[in-house]
């Protein structure tokens, strides 16, 4: 562990220098003030010092600031000055206003800013995009000039310089074919987008006699320029053009915001914290490999008393963290959406801060304020129907420094809560059997919404593992839900008690999550409690934020839950508890319970049968659900973080009593979705097949991998007799063919289940050659039942999308998932032809025996092909 104290980052050339490892340098720093001066005189001389006043004459709109922009004939002239020259800024660009909402949201970034500065060559000024992913020791300096040369800047655009003020020492560029185009950097069409996606494609075709310049602002640290860009555009899926040549128009705010001269005191991040991050490659003698490192993205908090603070007292942030509400949020909104911001200075004044997270309306008089301008937080309203919201963030590249966050709260989120509220808590809450929720309701569940998406914007990742500690009977206490809620962390997915049953709210127990949990207060303390660098190095924090961790790192309700966690049940999302076979009964039970009452509790509101329709498809979600959490299970894995010295091991198998009680359930549901039918409910339900029979032939495949998903836990479990594949064969070969042995009419359960089997036991033994097929026969490699998830946030990145378990960069599990079976269901088969030889013998019902029949066809097809062949 480095023990020299960490001083905040600089910058020299291309490279991103860490004075953590050696003390600075002065003959760089004297070198860099001398290239300064050089660039300032070289600015003078060779820029055109006539026809400034002339260039610039009778503005229609100029802005003088950081830098002084003008709109002169329709042409955007930007001064440049020396002193800027080299200096660090970020450039950004905000959809003000759209003609289609569906093309990018109000207020929303469609690309991440931009690290960039101005560079003078000769007589032109260049744009540069950076690019600083490394850090180097200060004083190394022949690692330093090798890195320079790898790590240049990309020139964005080449501008002449058109004139010289002398007087400010500045020089003027033309930047309007810069911003007045197609520039895909700044471009409308990115993240947030809601009408492409999948295979539906859209193509762009700019308009510029259509597009115009607007509105321009400079300040003391930041610039804005608006632009009026028309495009067409066309969306086609595959041959089908659903719209051609559509006409659409939208205001950009394009954002230069100046960065810090010195930036903050990184703050390395650790992996059992659920905190986004930065990342940069250190370069350094002193190890033999290039490392990694990871900042922790954290608003810059510094306390105004510093004295006050280190005597225990609430003191306000020199700087508080401020997020302005939209003023186009419905009137009845506004005050939650604001409540629940300043909630979250309950978790700041835990660690010392008072007033730390504000919450403040659109400034009315204010001409510096502009919700798009980079500089401001903002939780934007966006009238689309859209059921979701959505918290991301904006750093500082070279240090990790949140320097934007911003909420998007689509107006369909009311929507989207209503079912949640009606499909999990119904059965325990009578105040919610309606088409439309309470006021009250509604209102604490926008403030959950919000709660969630401002701790992404703080920089906190999802939490999947904030409930699986909770035992599912305190689901159902009055006193532990009042105290803990349904999870520990507001960051996870855990929704409603779906746990709690019919009379447990007259109980006392409550259904919903809590505002902050145990873990919510802990990570605020990791991220943003504050250290005096003067006193504390960056080496000693990190070693006294690791201590932190350590200490809780036994307490299972401190644990992160990294998204995406695959092989590990309790990192899932929208479960609660510690038992998903128990909770997801008790799920099952209230889905049963609606059903039954449905047309009961919404008759007369929802009289053209729409909202019907609705809980409906939520019913069959949730139940889908249900099932995934416990499948989950099967051949489940729990994954930890750790360092050394942390008591929880870094992987432990789910047992096989656990796995086996997971399959039981699946089973059982597999047999038990009749109810799903309920005929008083469906009558009134747009026209449709079966889908229990679907969600059979789903749940059968999915059962059907059993003996894939328990080959690794197999390998790795510590139980003298684990749930191994063979076993996992041998039990679903039973399951199917139970009713054929006993000469029993199968059930449509079974039926699913010997179709499934007999599909993959064939792919599986590869009894039909790749260049010949019998008839279609494919094997699953993975079932992906029915599934829909809400509020994901666009930057959680603790999932690889390769597929591999991927925390911080590093993957936990890699492996082949496919255990040879192909001799274990050869066998298989060939018992199988004896039982269906035998069952097509002895049938007596006619559907049954017609169904054996063409399952032996099947089969002896194959294996006289594989024979023959």
């Amino acid at each position: 562990m480095i023990k020299k104290v960490l001083l905040p980052l600089l910058i020299t050339g291309g490279i991103l220098i860490s004075p953590d490892l050696f003390a600075q340098d002065k003959k760089v720093e004297k070198s860099d003030s001398i290239t300064r001066a050089k660039a300032k005189a070289d600015s003078i001389k060779a820029a055109p010092k006539q026809g400034y006043a002339t260039l610039l004459k009778n503005p229609k709109r100029a802005a003088k600031g950081f830098v002084n922009i003008y709109h002169v004939k329709e042409k955007l002239y930007m001064e440049i000055p020396v002193g800027l020259l080299e200096k660090e800024m970020l450039l950004a660009s905000t959809i003000s206003e759209t003609s289609d909402n569906l093309n990018g949201v109000v207020g929303s970034k469609p690309q991440a800013p931009i690290q960039v500065r101005f560079q003078k060559l000769d007589s032109t000024i260049l744009l540069t995009k950076i690019i600083k992913d490394a850090i180097a020791p200060q004083s190394d300096l022949n690692l330093i000039n090798a890195l320079n040369k790898n790590s240049a800047g990309a020139i964005m655009e080449k501008f002449p310089i058109k004139a010289f003020n002398p007087k400010d020492s500045a020089m003027v560029i033309d930047m309007t074919d810069f911003f007045l185009n197609d520039n895909k950097l700044l471009s409308p069409f990115g993240m947030f987008r809601m009408n492409v996606g999948g295979t539906l494609k859209s193509t762009e075709s700019f308009k510029k006699d259509r597009s115009f310049l607007g509105e321009i602002k400079s300040f003391d640290d930041n610039a804005t320029i608006k632009t009026h860009l028309s495009y067409e555009y066309t969306l086609q899926q595959a041959n089908t053009i659903f719209a051609k040549d559509k006409p659409f128009t939208t205001v950009m705010t394009h954002s230069f915001l100046r960065l810090p001269d010195q930036p903050t005191r990184p703050r390395k991040s650790d992996t059992r914290v659920g905190v986004f991050y930065t990342s940069k490659y250190k370069f350094s003698n002193d190890v033999n490999k290039t490392e990694t490192v990871y900042y922790a993205n954290r608003f810059n908090l510094i306390p105004k008393d510093i004295a006050a603070y280190k005597r225990g007292e609430k003191v306000e942030p020199v700087k508080p963290i401020v997020f302005y509400v939209d003023s186009d949020f419905p009137l009845a909104w506004r005050e939650t959406v604001k409540g629940a911001i300043n909630d979250w200075q309950l978790a700041f004044e835990a660690i010392g801060f008072k007033n730390a997270v504000i919450a403040l309306d659109y400034p009315k008089n204010d001409p510096s304020f502009d919700p798009d301008n980079l500089k401001y937080n903002c939780v934007r309203y966006s009238p689309t129907p859209v059921a979701n919201a959505m918290g991301p963030s904006w750093v500082d590249p070279r240090s990790g420094e949140i320097i934007n966050a911003s909420v998007y709260v689509f107006h369909d989120i009311v929507k989207l809560l209503n079912n949640w509220m009606f499909v999990q808590i119904a059965p325990a809450d009578a105040e919610v059997r309606n088409v439309t929720l309470p006021e009250q309701y509604k209102l604490d569940g926008i403030k959950y919404v919000i709660r969630h998406e401002i701790g992404h914007c703080l920089g906190f990742m999802h939490n999947f593992g904030g409930s699986s500690s909770i035992p599912v009977e305190s689901l159902r206490s009055a006193s532990f839900t009042k105290k803990y809620g349904t999870t520990y962390s507001i960051m996870d997915y855990a929704r409603f008690n779906y746990v709690a049953q019919p009379g447990d709210k007259e109980r006392g127990v409550q259904l919903s999550p809590p505002t902050f949990g145990l873990y919510d207060y802990y990570a605020t303390k990791w991220n943003y409690q504050w250290f005096d660098q003067r006193e504390v190095s960056a080496s000693k924090e990190e070693e006294i934020l690791a201590k932190m961790v350590s200490e809780k790192a036994g307490d299972q309700r401190y644990r992160y839950g990294a998204q995406g966690k695959g092989l590990d049940p309790s990192s899932q999302s929208e479960d609660l508890g510690d038992d998903a076979v128990k909770a997801s009964e008790y799920g099952v039970k209230n889905l049963k319970y609606i059903m039954s009452n449905l047309n009961k509790w919404v008759g007369k509101q929802d009289n053209d049968f729409e909202y019907r329709v609705e809980i409906w498809d939520s019913i069959l979600s949730q139940l889908v659900r249900y099932i995934n959490h416990v499948n989950a299970n099967v051949g489940g894995i729990i994954t930890n973080e750790k360092l050394v010295g942390d008591p929880q091991p870094l992987y432990e198998v789910v047992s096989r009593e656990k796995q086996l009680a997971a399959l039981n359930f699946i089973v059982k549901m597999h047999e038990d979705l009749d109810w799903l039918e309920n005929p008083d409910v469906l009558k009134n339900l747009p026209l449709m097949g079966t889908p229990s029979t679907l969600l059979r032939t789903q749940i059968a495949e999915a059962l059907m991998q059993t003996p894939n998903a328990v080959h690794l836990s197999s390998l790795k479990s510590k139980e003298k007799n684990p749930f191994t594949p063979e076993q996992a064969v041998d039990m679903m070969f039973d399951l199917a063919w139970k009713s054929a042995k006993e000469n029993k009419v199968p059930t449509a359960a079974q039926i699913a289940l010997q179709k499934a089997f007999l599909k993959t036991g064939i792919a599986t033994a590869k009894l039909v050659p790749a260049n010949r097929t019998a008839f279609h026969l494919v094997a699953d490699q993975e079932v992906n039942l029915v599934h829909d998830c809400n509020l994901i946030h666009p930057n959680d990145r603790s999932f690889s999308k390769t597929g591999e378990i991927g925390i911080m960069g590093r993957t936990s599990v890699n492996f082949n998932l496919a255990p040879s079976l192909e001799s274990v269901y050869f066998v298989k088969l060939k018992q199988l032809k004896d039982i269906l030889e035998t069952a097509v013998k002895d049938s007596t019902d006619k559907k049954t025996n017609a169904h054996y029949q063409l399952m032996l066809s099947q089969l002896n097809r194959v294996l006289n092909q594989t024979i023959g062949g």
